[in-house]
Order: C-alpha cells, then structure tokens, then sequence
C-alpha cells in the first residue's frame, strides 16, 4: 500500500497537496486577476471534479464502501485521499483569511480533515471516505455554476434555473439517499473503527444541517414567488458547500 501508515510520509505529501491548491489558487490571481472568491469557486469546481472522477474509478475497482466497509486502503484510494485533504486544508485557512463562513462550513472542514488523516494513517475504511467525498463533492460544480451565473446576472435565465433546480434535487437525493445508505453501512460494520464512525455520524448530521439551510431557502422562494421584490437579496444569500 502506498506510504505504508507512514506518519512522516503522509503529512508531508498532505503538505504538498495543500501547496498545489493554493498555487494554483494564486495562479488564476496572477494571470488572470479574477476577484479572490471568483478563485477560490473555480479551484473549489476543479478539487470537486478530480475528486468524484477519483472515488467513481476506486469504488468500481472495489472494496464497496456499502457492501465491504472497513477494507485496506487501496493505492488510488490513498492518493485520492490526499488530493482532498491538501484541498480542505488550504480551503480552510482560505476561508478563515478571505470570508466569514458559518461556523458550520468550518466544522465540516474540519472533521473531513481529521477523518482522512485518521483513515490516512490507519490504513482502512479508505472505501468509505472516497464514497463519502465522491458524493459530498458530486453537485459542486453545479453550485459553482450557479454562483457564476447569478454573479454575472442571468439569474432570470432558464439555465440558471435549470442548474439550481438539479443542484437542489440532487443534492438531497445524494445527501439524504447514498449518505443515508452509507452511513448505515459504517456504522454497522464490524469492521470500521469507532473513530471512522464517529467521523461519519458527524459529516452526516452536518450534512442535515445544510439541508436544513437549503430547504429554508427554497420554502422562503417558493412563498415569495417570481419578480417579487428583495428577489436579489434574497438569492444572493448562497449556501456554501464544499
């Protein structure tokens, strides 16, 4: 297996995976002066995309995150695990310099950081963190684009109500479906370690706390209803998900 447990080894690679983020972060800066979140979305859509590409390749090669949690990491599952580790740790001291996230955002930072580098270092459960990033990164880029198309101001567009609708759909079906489906799974396996289950309960209810969220927003849209005013206001209160 890839670095063998070793401390040294992953946390100096977690290291460098969280300077490739933040250079390339800088990059977009310097070359194309793009305004600092307008970056940070764009890194944030790239991260989500290797991601899910990452954990889809694990999962088909297998162990199951569902039906055989608690197995080996595998190599790709490890290096899939550093690219987001490296990712949440610059994005977390991003948004502790840039922007006055919910403390929520911060929590789930957080504890996704301690469960990679606890799996990371135990050298099992590797299933269940890709499928637990795969999905939680799977509608990000929708949300990216979302964020994009409201800045630049086609929110009256049917595009941009084509990208919320599907975002908000299925993120609760991924979040409250396959997480729900995995979650059981941990928790119920002999296999996984009571931190790795104590990890996923926390990125779970977490998780609920940003359905919450989004389902207030959509419960305030629908009362509202189209053209009413404070439509601008109301929609640029965006929901954060990383």
């Amino acid at each position: 297996m890839l670095f063998s447990n070793s401390i040294i080894l992953i946390t100096t690679f977690s290291a460098i995976s969280t300077f490739f983020w933040y250079a390339l972060y800088r990059k977009f800066r310097q070359l194309y002066k793009w305004e600092e979140e307008f970056c940070a979305r764009v890194v944030a859509a790239i991260h989500a995309v290797i991601v899910v590409i990452l954990s889809y390749i694990s999962i088909k090669y297998g162990p199951d995150p569902i039906y055989s949690p608690g197995e080996d990491n595998t190599d790709l599952q490890v290096l899939t695990m550093l690219v987001s580790i490296g990712y949440f740790v610059y994005d977390f001291g991003w948004c502790l310099k840039h922007q006055p996230e919910p403390k929520i955002m911060l929590y789930h930072h957080l504890a996704s950081i301690v469960a990679i580098y606890y799996i990371l270092l135990h050298g099992s459960s590797g299933s269940e963190a890709v499928g637990g990033l795969g999905s939680l990164e799977l509608t990000n880029p929708l949300l990216q684009i979302r964020w994009l198309l409201r800045s630049l101001g086609y929110m009256d567009t049917i595009v941009y109500k084509i990208i919320e609708v599907t975002f908000f759909v299925l993120f609760l079906l991924v979040r409250l479906g396959y997480g729900s489906w995995l979650l059981i799974a941990v928790v119920g396996s002999q296999k996984s370690a009571l931190p790795v289950k104590i990890c996923t309960i926390m990125l779970y209810l977490i998780s609920l706390a940003f359905i919450y969220s989004i389902g207030r927003f959509v419960i305030r849209k629908l009362l509202r209803g189209p053209g009413k005013p404070g439509d601008a206001i109301e929609d640029d209160d965006d929901v954060k998900l990383s």
